[in-house]
């Protein structure tokens, strides 16, 4: 045995050697356990399943770590019905002994029973909804989902307890004693079920003596003679001669025809009546458990379509966790035998946020490599297109550049992208990459031509017109003026020396 304190092997000693911890105490506690176990186990076995159920709690106070007796309690709460506080148990007597233990095959057959599980939640769900019936006072649709419930599971014990104590209140002793029978099959010895048992014996006896005061009080007749009072049984021999005689043949009809119609009103109207109230009530819950099924799996769909929404959002144009590593392993390997090309190709299939610390270390490592190699061929690619005239082009291939580093080439991207759309008349994006190579690298060499360009934009927006020559003026010095500030830009065939070979392409490495 190990200390309860510091875990030291202490065998037969009283005290811990390490810790000084009392382990007589120890062990007497865990032999306390195993009595209440050996107790609960023998109730189980008679079917005192409340008994063994506070046995093995008690068992589990002592000692938590009591696989056997969680194993044991939690087939008892299965038994009686309630399987989710049965599959609790189980699951802690797994974590607490994960190899060897006999819960293996409780679990299994849960799982591996079709539909199994799904019953157990209806029929708890029905259950709790009876509850809700009783508390607002409907027993009628109460009781129809009480009886649908041990339709399903039919050993739950608080339901067959529920249902009869619905029948005692409304006075329906004999389905009271079903009930509790059934559930006295499952239980043996309920405290519950044997107290209800006591009201079902004293409403039946109840019944049988006002039965027996009502025929004993119809059985004899008594008048009053005078100053006597007599009493005589009633054998009815006069009223039957009275039928017999001929004379009252008529009178007989008519009795009869009353006495049908009244058997008709008193017998078959409450039973449609019944009838109709029955299926009306069937139809209310099921109507109710549509519209909660209805409910929870609107629910349930939303919620997941936005989980599946936020899924593909993250992982759109990436590849999954497996594809990612391969990729990435790919790519790394590539980089390795100084293949960027390669290597480019397999890192835009990598989905970084689904890396480990290690992963994503890599996934940097190779990444600066072709933004690097990606930087350098469209810097090229858009400076050749620049010098050639095609600013389209370069427009193009400069905003892969700078979508990647704006301050690549002492700005000289920044500053030929804006140049750009200088030249093809786009004012709007012009001025906005000039006012960033201002804003965010105001050391550049470019930064003077950057703001008289700005400066001359501002100069040439038009105030409010006048009049239509006013207008015209205006607008021609805007012309003129943006003309002029084309013009002086550093375009690469007309840049000082020292600008054309910094504007020069770059080659790879």
């Amino acid at each position: 045995m190990n200390c309860y304190k510091c875990g030291t092997i202490t065998d037969n000693l009283d005290i811990c050697p390490v810790c000084g911890a009392d382990q007589h105490i120890y062990r007497r506690i865990l032999k306390q356990a195993d009595v209440y176990y050996n107790d609960g186990l023998m109730k189980a076995r008679v079917r005192d399943l409340s008994g063994a159920s506070r046995d093995l709690k008690m068992c589990l106070k002592c000692n938590k770590y009591h696989t056997d007796a969680r194993n044991l309690l939690g087939l008892v709460y299965y038994e009686v019905g309630e399987a989710v506080s049965a599959l609790a148990q189980w699951v802690i007597s797994k974590n607490l002994q994960p190899e060897n233990n006999r819960v293996d095959v409780y679990l299994d057959e849960l799982q591996n029973t079709a539909g199994l599980l799904d019953s157990v939640s209806l029929s708890i769900k029905k259950y709790n909804q009876a509850l809700d019936y009783c508390k607002q006072g409907n027993r009628d649709l109460a009781r129809i989902q009480l009886r649908r419930v041990l339709g399903q599971n039919p050993k739950m014990v608080a339901a067959h307890q529920l249902l009869a104590l619905l029948c005692i209140q409304d006075g329906e002793y004999e389905e009271a004693r079903k009930s509790l029978s059934a559930a006295n099959k499952v239980d043996s010895l309920n405290a519950v079920t044997l107290r209800y048992m006591i009201e079902v014996k004293e409403g039946l006896k109840a019944q049988d003596k006002n039965k027996k005061k009502k025929k004993k009080k119809d059985d004899i007749i008594s008048f009053t003679d005078g100053n006597e009072t007599i009493m005589m049984p009633n054998n009815g021999n006069k009223f039957t001669g009275w039928l017999d005689s001929s004379r009252n043949s008529i009178i007989n009809i008519l009795i009869g025809l009353v006495v049908g119609l009244l058997i008709c009103f008193v017998l078959v109207v409450p039973t449609v009546k019944q009838k109709a109230q029955t299926d009306a009530a069937n139809a209310l819950v099921d109507a109710n458990e549509e519209v909660a099924g209805t409910s929870s799996s609107i629910s349930s769909l939303r919620n997941q379509v936005k989980s599946l929404q936020e899924e593909l959002a993250k992982y759109t144009g990436k590849g999954d966790v497996v594809t990612s590593y391969d990729k990435l392993i790919e790519a790394y390997n590539a980089y390795k035998s100084n293949d960027i090309t390669k290597a480019t190709e397999c890192m835009s299939v990598v989905n970084p946020d689904l890396l480990d610390v290690n992963g994503k270390a890599i996934y940097n490592e190779v990444n600066k490599v072709v933004n690097e190699k990606v930087l350098r061929e469209s810097y090229n690619a858009g400076y050749t297109a620049y010098r050639q005239g095609n600013y389209e082009q370069a427009v193009n291939e400069f905003l892969k550049g700078v979508a990647i580093d704006p301050t690549y080439q002492n700005s000289n991207l920044l500053y030929y992208l804006a140049d750009s759309y200088a030249k093809l008349n786009d004012i709007a994006n012009a001025t906005k990459y000039h006012q960033q190579l201002v804003s965010t690298i105001p050391n550049s060499k470019w930064v003077n031509k950057s703001k008289e360009y700005l400066t001359s934009v501002n100069a040439a927006i038009p105030e409010p017109a006048v009049n239509a020559t006013t207008t015209t003026t205006t607008t021609n010095t805007y012309r003129n003026n943006n003309a002029a500030t084309t013009n002086e830009q550093p375009a690469a065939e007309e840049a000082p020396a020292e600008q054309a070979a910094e504007a020069a392409p770059v080659e790879g490495q």
